[in-house]
């Protein structure tokens, strides 16, 4: 690993620390913190002993604090002993990158664009001009030129960093976190094993205390947390590709896999021969109007309901027959939903003045005009 790779470790290390607010880090402990990290992302095996020294964590505060070179981190000493962010929501994730913050991002698009030389690896090629482009629209101040994917962040996109040393150290997390149905944070015990990004959002895998199977948690909607003083369950375990290989999306459901076949039009069907929506799904023909025929081998759920009601009427299902049904189901609860979620005075309003429209113009008609009061003044 190189030099400014592990400065840059450090500082992330030194981050996730001090925005721990449910410890009190010393020195000493952002030393051992900073140390085990270098350890364990060390590409060489390092020696027993070895240690981070005083001096370059000093340095690594003194650089975070640096309002022009380094992050202008508000870090404040407490108790003349431990460190800690005078703003508990700062994090360097939200600062702005400088100039001397880009050297591990260079060698990062340096690295891929050797890679994307080689043969068989050339779509690496636009990896490493997005990288470029953020680069120099960093250090020259100039526009855009290209329109970089959107990466938003959520309510609860700074938790990823203490979800993840949660994830690799065991931890159990107390965690409180709004539900779709509920105003008021839901306070639970959460055992997180794997973390995985969809559609745009975090989830959290993971044992919810007194269930017995993997549950999920949106980063997004995480309140707050706090570390539980919990063992954390040796058989608790989480095989990720064996958990993901029949589904579409984050929900298993304890269905069992079935072979489902659905006609796509040409438009949609184009775009599912280079996207397809599973790794099972197979092109099994096409009709005389140009519509596509796929089968796919999953075990239906909600996400696969929702891929459905977002790409009708371009995609029909053709069996099994209760899958279609079910498929219809899905479909109508999701506009009852939406229909439920309009203004009713507003509905009611307009369904009125549609059903008597001449009366509503009737009405109009004979309001006598109103005199304007002002009109001498002007």
């Amino acid at each position: 690993m190189s030099v400014t790779s592990n400065a840059l470790l450090r500082h992330i290390t030194i981050d996730a620390c001090l925005r721990d607010t449910a410890h009190k880090y010393s020195l000493a402990d952002l030393i051992a913190a900073c140390t085990k990290a270098v350890k364990e992302n060390s590409k060489v095996k390092l020696k027993d002993n070895f240690t981070v020294s005083t001096r370059t964590v000093q340095l690594d505060l003194q650089f975070m604090r640096d309002k022009k070179k380094g992050y202008n981190a508000p870090i404040i000493v407490y108790e003349q002993k431990y460190y800690r962010y005078k703003d508990p929501n700062y994090s360097i994730g939200n600062a702005n990158v400088k100039q001397t913050n880009l050297a591990p991002l260079s060698e990062i698009a340096e690295t891929i664009g050797r890679y994307s030389r080689m043969a068989g690896m050339e779509s690496l090629e636009g990896a490493e001009r997005m990288i470029r482009s953020v680069i120099e629209n960093k250090v020259s101040g100039s526009a855009e030129k290209i329109e970089l994917p959107a990466c938003p962040k959520t309510s609860g996109g700074h938790y990823l960093d203490i979800a993840k040393d949660a994830i690799i150290h065991r931890k159990v997390l107390s965690l409180s976190y709004y539900t779709e149905n509920s105003p008021i944070p839901k306070e639970i015990i959460f055992y997180p094993m794997y973390l995985k990004p969809y559609m745009g959002r975090w989830y959290l895998m993971g044992y919810e205390e007194g269930k017995d199977k993997i549950s999920h948690i949106t980063m997004d909607c995480v309140n707050s947390y706090s570390y539980a003083i919990l063992p954390f369950p040796p058989n608790y375990t989480f095989d990720a590709q064996s958990y993901f290989a029949d589904i579409v999306g984050i929900s298993h459901p304890s269905d069992q896999k079935e072979d489902i076949t659905i006609r796509v039009k040409n438009t949609l069907a184009q775009y599912l021969m280079l996207n397809p929506i599973h790794r099972s799904q197979k092109l099994m023909g096409k009709d005389e109007e140009s519509n596509y025929t796929f089968k796919l081998s999953i075990i239906p759920n909600n996400e696969f309901y929702r891929w459905l009601y977002s790409h009708h009427p371009c995609v029909t299902v053709i069996s099994p027959a209760r899958i279609a049904e079910r498929a219809v189901e899905k479909m109508q609860q999701i506009v009852a939903d939406i229909i439920a979620a309009e203004p009713q005075p507003a509905i009611q309003k307009a369904k009125k003045e549609k059903d008597s429209p001449s009366k509503s113009k009737k009405r109009k008609r004979e309001e006598p005009p109103q005199e304007d009061l002002f009109s001498a003044l002007f």
